[in-house]
């Protein structure tokens, strides 16, 4: 009888362990799933919160915005096309300007491995057509330029050299636009400390791109990024004229 009554006891035992292998998973999955929801959503008013403010913040200073969430600017700079995912937000400029400064998100790796980068951009117009020409610190890309065998092109400043990696199409121009003047510049004058913004410049543009600001800051980057291709020499202006009229402003 004891025996009976064991494995009975063992028998109950067993089927309450059986029935908790098969819900603990149920109720975890279910709480993962509840969080994901729930981060999802946080992410979406965060986003509507940035975007009310922008709008009024635009306003505010005189800006038109498009505060959608859409591709990249059609300019073929390298940094629209790094990683995947590329994604521009609440674009800001002028009335009549085609100058214009955003957020800007794109995405390398993929699952544990991945990676979301989210940067602020200035997009301005240049008084020249650049050779594509890519002013930055060490990175990834600048590594795999070296790793292909491209050649940084060096400057008459030994600083400058050490905090920026030059490369383009055209070594003549990039010598050309870093004069003394322009060099000294740009090791005063960036915002955050020198290498703390890269520029890409292609054609009748000048890309600057820093880590993400917050809005409210923009519109400053927006000014120091146009007082940028001032600072290049002028005599550009007639080695590398602007043929016909530059376009790629905000759409």
């Amino acid at each position: 009888m004891y025996l009976a009554a064991s494995d009975a006891g063992g028998g109950s035992a067993n089927s309450g362990f059986g029935f908790l292998v098969a819900v603990v998973p149920t109720i975890m999955f279910g709480g993962v799933a509840a969080l994901a929801v729930y981060l999802i959503i946080r992410a979406q008013r965060e986003a509507a919160r940035q975007r009310a403010r922008a709008i009024a913040l635009a306003a505010h200073y005189g800006f038109l915005i498009d505060a959608s969430t859409k591709g990249p600017p059609p300019q073929r700079f390298d940094a629209f096309s790094a990683g995947h995912g590329q994604k521009v937000a609440n674009q800001l400029w002028r009335p009549g300007s085609s100058d214009s400064v955003f957020d800007y998100t794109y995405t390398t790796g993929s699952g544990k491995n991945q990676t979301t980068h989210k940067r602020t951009c200035a997009l301005v117009a240049l008084p020249f057509t650049a050779p594509h020409t890519k002013i930055a610190t060490e990175n990834f890309f600048t590594n795999l330029g070296q790793r292909l065998g491209i050649r940084d092109i060096e400057t008459e400043s030994v600083r400058f050299n050490d905090v920026y990696r030059i490369n383009g199409d055209d070594e003549r121009f990039a010598i050309t636009l870093l004069d003394s003047s322009a060099i000294d510049w740009l090791l005063r004058y960036i915002p955050n400390g020198p290498g703390s913004v890269t520029f890409e410049l292609w054609g009748p543009w000048l890309l600057c791109i820093t880590s993400r600001m917050e809005i409210d800051a923009q519109f400053g980057f927006l000014d120091w990024a146009l007082s940028v291709p001032g600072q290049f020499p002028a005599v550009l202006t007639s080695l590398y004229p602007i043929v016909g009229q530059a376009s790629g402003g905000p759409t």
